[in-house]
């Protein structure tokens, strides 16, 4: 609300009623609300809320689809500063062909610091060409001709910065289903390409892109949360920063649509620290418009990575319904598909795991038996024997024994070439077969829980399975009990 309020009371008022018609229609309209109490208001999203009689995911709905018209408004609007700036640069050629060269050239000067201010590189190649054009016979033209290739190196080095952004995203996902050292140094190879670019040039850009990548990286790969802790302040200062930059180029359409990652980035780190004061009220800050994020599919690393750390938060407070608040909505907005495998294998392990924990095994093992079959899994080993042991335990819970021993000896197949890369999963297995074995009810309860505890002990570092699955003596007990309900 405090970035639409501001953007709202910039305007003046023969602009404001020029917005409030092209976006708002009647004044019952709730947009045509929201945008009364931004232009002559300081409310709160919880104010807002209560005035409009909406919940929190409407409100963040309605706010985002009105933020977008508004953009959209402005972004036609001749008062844009960005729209007013390129219409400048694409009458630099006619200004070669000037009266007077001195004033072109004075022109060009004054166009080339709003260029440098808003970072727009491929515009302020054509001005430094225009440039060193009007300047050769003046003695400048050597300067200008070498800020034109600077420019286009620099250009050029912006759009491999973007690449190497969305690459991010692919690469680390695939390792994060392998747990392949290969992939792993892949993921590395991207962060030092895009560390020597933001080292060789400077532009809020780059350290945007730079800094959001690192610190995913950090939190996504940093084992030991003492590591992360460390770097508190750094990390704070840095999306502080980069909020700082969302703000100043409000215009910016590639900074407006990622603004919500320093949220999301927040509860992030402060979920891998275990800090869950602040954890959760970055939480409570976007949880709710998660779904709206989720409804654009370039973003479904960010909306993967929040929905592994909401799991995390649940491990830590068991609210059951804070894990499965957006299942429902999830589900019919979140764009994921085989063609990218990290996102959809993580959800639909989501969706399972949500019913693993209230309770729902039959629909757990349904859930992760469908994601067996909707794509093939022989690519991503880790993740096919992660898979297959938690849709045992599901067969184990509900008694279905012989289901339980065929994924069992399946894994087993899996795993014979290299054992030692999967210690755990082979003490999980044994624990799945004291479940199913006829025994004493009170020996299998006392051998379950000290098996789960050995697979706990072993069960650290990067190539950590099943970390998501807690049982408590409830769940043990249940488990040893040859009578399902």
């Amino acid at each position: 609300m405090e970035t639409l309020n501001k953007t709202i009371k910039k305007l003046n008022e023969q602009e404001y009623k020029e917005l409030l018609s092209a976006v708002a229609g009647r004044k019952n309209n709730k947009p045509y609300l929201v945008l009364e109490a931004a232009r002559l208001q300081n409310y709160d999203e919880n104010t807002m809320m209560q005035t409009l009689g909406v919940n929190a995911s409407t409100y963040y709905t309605l706010k985002s689809r009105l933020n977008e018209k508004i953009a959209q408004y402005l972004s036609q609007n001749a008062q844009n500063p960005i729209s007013a700036l390129k219409e400048k640069v694409a009458m630099v050629p006619a200004m070669l062909f000037g009266n007077d060269r001195e004033v072109s050239i004075r022109a060009l000067k004054n166009l080339e610091k709003q260029l440098t201010e808003y970072d727009l590189s491929n515009e302020l190649i054509v001005v430094y060409k225009a440039l060193a054009r009007l300047s050769m016979y003046n003695g400048d033209f050597d300067f200008y001709e070498k800020e034109y290739n600077k420019h286009v190196a620099y250009s050029l080095s912006v759009v491999k910065a973007e690449d190497l952004f969305f690459e991010f995203s692919k690469r680390t996902g695939m390792y994060l289903l392998t747990r392949d050292e290969r992939d792993l140094e892949s993921v590395k190879t991207v962060l030092r390409e895009l560390t020597n670019i933001s080292e060789l040039y400077h532009g809020h850009r780059l350290f945007v892109l730079f800094n959001i990548v690192r610190i995913y990286y950090l939190c996504t790969l940093t084992s030991r949360s003492e590591n992360l802790k460390a770097l508190e302040i750094e990390i704070d200062s840095i999306l502080q920063q980069i909020r700082k930059h969302f703000e100043t180029y409000e215009m910016d359409t590639f900074y407006q649509s990622i603004r919500f990652v320093v949220d999301f980035l927040y509860f992030e780190y402060y979920q891998r620290t275990g800090n869950s004061v602040r954890a959760d009220h970055y939480y409570n800050q976007v949880n709710s418009q998660v779904p709206e994020v989720a409804h654009k599919p370039i973003f479904s690393f960010f909306v993967t990575q929040f929905l592994h750390s909401k799991l995390e938060r649940f491990l830590v407070n068991h609210d059951i319904s804070g894990l499965t608040d957006l299942n429902s909505e999830l589900e019919g907005c979140f764009d994921v598909n085989t063609n990218e495998p990290y996102p959809f294998i993580s959800f639909k392990k989501y969706q399972a795991i949500s019913k693993f924990y209230e309770g729902d095994y039959n629909g757990a093992a349904k859930t992760i038996n469908s994601l067996r079959n909707d794509m093939s899994l022989k690519k991503y080993l880790f993740s096919d024997v992660e898979c297959k042991l938690f849709q045992a335990l599901n067969y184990a819970m509900m008694g279905e024994d012989g289901l339980c021993s065929q994924l069992i000896q399946s894994i087993k197949r899996q795993t014979s070439e290299d054992e030692s890369l999967f210690e755990p999963a082979s003490m999980f297995i044994k624990l799945l077969k004291a479940a199913i074995k006829p025994e004493e009810f009170r020996k299998k309860v006392k051998k379950i829980t000290e098996l789960f505890e050995a697979f706990n002990a072993a069960n650290t570092g990067s190539k950590r399975i099943l970390w998501f699955v807690k049982m408590d003596e409830s769940v043990i007990r249940k488990l040893a009990n040859p009578i399902k309900e």
